[in-house]
């Protein structure tokens, strides 16, 4: 099975399921779709979705974050809107926001608030990981239960929870 595939599966866990019972959204504007040169990683296989599907509103680019698996460096892209995006083509990242996964020492998956998420994002300001919707919190939790299975991703997820660290010291969470 390929990666593109288990993606748009993933997704489909997310067209109904949101961070709370509103459209919160309107709560700042839309905050986390506005932002100039900024944007979401793509996790690891997730490119291929979007050399599938080619979306005009969406650029993809390189970053300088990395990690290794198998003796090999892998640099994550980030996925960056030009114009408003269809909601059903959005990445795995913009979905769960401003949730993401996190690994402990002992690799261990958790879901937790994003800490990068509490400059902009008025939930991740103000509420705590149980006021979110449950329904999507268990979505979350399921959607990357399934991808841990992959050594590859564990790999990312070492590498990208190191990264949160510094954010979480920052924010003192």
């Amino acid at each position: 099975m390929n990666a593109a595939y288990i993606y748009l599966q993933l997704y489909r866990l997310f067209d109904k399921s949101t961070p709370i019972q509103a459209d919160c959204g309107r709560l700042c504007g839309k905050a986390c779709c506005k932002g100039d040169d900024c944007g979401m990683f793509l996790f690891p296989g997730e490119r291929q979705v979007y050399s599938l599907l080619n979306p005009d509103w969406i650029k993809i680019e390189s970053t300088d974050f990395s990690y290794t698996y198998n003796n090999k460096t892998y640099y994550t892209p980030i996925a960056m809107c030009t114009s408003e995006c269809d909601r059903y083509q959005r990445p795995l990242a913009c979905r769960i926001f401003p949730l993401t996964p996190y690994t402990d020492k002992d690799g261990r998956l958790e879901v937790i608030i994003d800490p990068r998420a509490k400059g902009i994002c008025p939930l991740a300001k103000g509420l705590y990981l149980e006021d979110f919707d449950r329904s999507f919190v268990n979505n979350v939790t399921k959607a990357f239960r399934l991808l841990m299975k992959n050594k590859h991703f564990a790999a990312f997820m070492t590498e990208y929870s190191a990264y949160l660290d510094e954010f979480r010291r920052f924010f003192n969470n």
